[in-house]
């Protein structure tokens, strides 16, 4: 029984390490929309793209090696589906506690990986609005109409443009 313990005690490190790995993208996608910085973000979408295709892989293994072990114990399946937690459940005591730990780990770390997506995507509407948003006004104040006496076009001076406030903090 300790070989497969062991088996996904190691596929559940090696999935830990992916999620780590993409929640430090979610934070390095963050400066990149603080700073507007369009090529980085593109970057890091591209590269946290990658990790999460080798992440859903190694959830499907893990959960292929979960289905093994519940023909190899004879384990009851309650479900249709296997879920994590009914599957420590049945395990022996020495097991579960072997394997807890990382379950509990896998799941915080996913949990604050969904945080930060989540954030990162308030952010990137945040920052589409107010660009929306300055760009309509500069529309509106480009299609002002200017002015001329005696059939003479008259240069826009400092004080006939049009004033446009915009929340930089947003």
């Amino acid at each position: 029984m300790l070989d497969w313990v062991e088996s996904l005690r190691s596929l559940f490190t090696n999935e830990i390490d992916c999620y780590k790995r993409l929640l430090e993208l979610e934070g390095k996608k963050r400066a990149a929309i603080h700073s507007a910085d369009g090529k980085s973000l593109e970057s890091h979408v591209k590269e946290s793209y990658h990790i999460m295709v080798e992440a859903s892989e190694l959830e499907r293994i893990r959960m292929k090696a979960i289905e093994d072990v519940y023909e190899k114990e004879k384990f009851t399946k309650d479900e249709s589906s296997i879920t994590l937690t009914n599957f420590l459940n049945q395990m022996d005591r020495d097991s579960n506690f072997k394997l807890k730990t990382f379950a509990l780990e896998l799941k915080k770390v996913v949990a604050d990986l969904k945080d930060a997506i989540i954030t990162n995507d308030k952010l990137l509407k945040t920052r589409k609005e107010f660009l929306q948003t300055t760009v309509d006004s500069l529309q509106e104040l480009s299609r002002e109409k200017v002015y001329t006496s005696h059939k003479q076009p008259t240069r826009r001076g400092q004080g006939q443009k049009g004033a446009i406030i915009l929340n930089a903090t947003a």
